[in-house]
């Protein structure tokens, strides 16, 4: 490896994003090296005869030292992201799936740009405390799935430490904690949510009951990350002027989000047809099979 390549004279971070300008924040920096030393240096025989060809070689990233991808990993193993938008990026979310029943699609243009500008430009909306409050009246319209690929983005970006809870499992995790722990977030499970760079709050606006109770612990955690400018993100069934808490707590949630409004299409319908139609056309059973009783048997409906 040659010396232009050593960390000491390449400064693997921006002071400002703290992001791998080389790894891009994989852990990971490709380079090309002879086959021929790449067999020596690793006890493995060379392949390629009298001949010698320059190879792509991956290793952990020189200028980084792999450390933020780790950091990368441990952000996204504590955030509590939902099992099945883990892995989710934003590329993953297909913003041309809202076509309403008439075949019109709907424009989501000025709500792509402003999902990717609060991505790109994090630091700006962070610097005024200002996050999203994704919502619509209609289930499955993608609002859980968008807040996990804006999660995944800034933590792939930036290691930003996230949580991800849902409203109706706050009041269980307030009283969770155990005094007699030694890990101070199992003593106090809330400080999590309190201190974490980015919070997610999943259905914001659903019924629940002990309304009153998770009002006060609602308006308590949304004063610290105000007061502490702590980043919010809130998903609900409904826009903020008809969440059923009290006006302070409201106010809080207003303080700290901007409304970003999911079209009323529901997409998670649209997703498990296609999958359920393509699972049948793959096992050929649209298909009007062979009989001798006068066609009766008939394909299976998509």
């Amino acid at each position: 490896m040659q010396d232009n390549e050593r960390q000491s004279e390449n400064p693997a971070r921006s002071e400002s994003d703290n992001i791998c300008k080389k790894c891009g924040g994989t852990g990971m920096y490709v380079y090309m090296q002879l086959a021929s030393e790449y067999a020596k240096e690793n006890g493995k025989p060379h392949l390629y005869g009298d001949k010698d060809w320059m190879v792509p070689v991956g290793r952990k990233c020189p200028f980084c030292n792999g450390g933020f991808a780790d950091d990368v990993n441990k952000a996204r193993k504590s955030a509590d992201i939902p099992t099945s938008f883990y892995d989710k990026r934003l590329k993953d979310f297909d913003w041309d799936i809202y076509v309403g029943e008439n075949g019109t699609r709907e424009d989501t243009r000025a709500l792509r740009q402003g999902v990717q500008a609060f991505i790109d430009r994090f630091k700006e909306f962070e610097e005024v405390n200002m996050g999203f409050y994704i919502w619509s009246r209609t289930k499955g319209s993608g609002k859980t799935f968008l807040a996990s690929c804006i999660c995944n983005e800034l933590m792939y970006a930036q290691a930003i430490k996230t949580r991800f809870v849902s409203a109706s499992e706050l009041i269980d995790i307030s009283t969770s904690g155990d005094k007699n722990a030694n890990d101070e977030s199992k003593r106090n499970p809330m400080k999590l949510l309190n201190e974490c760079k980015l919070l997610v709050i999943d259905d914001i606006g659903q019924k629940m009951t002990g309304s009153e109770w998770l009002d006060d612990i609602l308006f308590k955690l949304l004063d610290y990350r105000m007061t502490n400018k702590r980043m919010t993100l809130f998903t609900s069934n409904c826009p903020i002027n008809e969440l059923r808490f009290n006006e302070r707590t409201i106010d809080r949630v207003n303080r700290l989000s901007m409304p970003c409004k999911i079209p009323e299409i529901c997409v998670r319908d649209k997703e498990v047809n296609e999958a359920r139609a393509s699972l049948i056309g793959r096992l050929g059973l649209n298909k009007k099979p062979d009989t001798d009783d006068g066609g009766e048997n008939k394909s299976m409906p998509v």
